[in-house]
């Protein structure tokens, strides 16, 4: 019995499928009074659903741990601006004695001479020199 059911559905798609085939195989174009055939699908012909792994539940945060996120955020970034502006203390207006500088540790010294604009202008002739030589040396 239940093949008997079977073959009567696969009986019914394959005259719906014939038919659709051939409406879209046809030449003539509907005029403007006739409508479109468009093919019935039925239950049965629906694929079956796979049972696939399915999607997480989008998780949600209440206000509360919302506000603590914000609130720890905040102090973060005040830490870090604290710090850097630490880290950025204005430098003396008068240059250094040598004696002064000289008991600077190295990378002080380095980064003294980065900032100052008579460092930046030596530093800018020297690479003009040095490219100068280059492009002499390559002619």
């Amino acid at each position: 019995m239940a093949t008997d059911h079977i073959l009567s559905l696969l009986i019914s798609e394959r005259d719906k499928l014939t038919k659709a085939i051939e409406a879209l195989q046809s030449t003539a174009t509907p005029g403007p009074g006739r409508g479109t055939v468009r093919p019935s699908v039925e239950q049965d012909s629906k694929p079956a659903e796979t049972a696939g792994p399915k999607a997480r539940a989008k998780r949600k945060l209440s206000a509360a741990g919302r506000r603590a996120i914000i609130e720890g955020t905040k102090k973060r970034w005040a830490a870090i601006k604290a710090a850097k502006s630490a880290a950025e203390a204005p430098a003396p207006s008068v240059a250094p004695t040598n004696a002064a500088h000289a008991t600077l540790p190295r990378a002080v010294k380095r980064k003294a001479a980065v900032k100052s604009a008579a460092f930046r202008k030596k530093m800018s002739d020297r690479m003009k020199a040095a490219w100068a030589a280059r492009k002499k040396k390559a002619k």
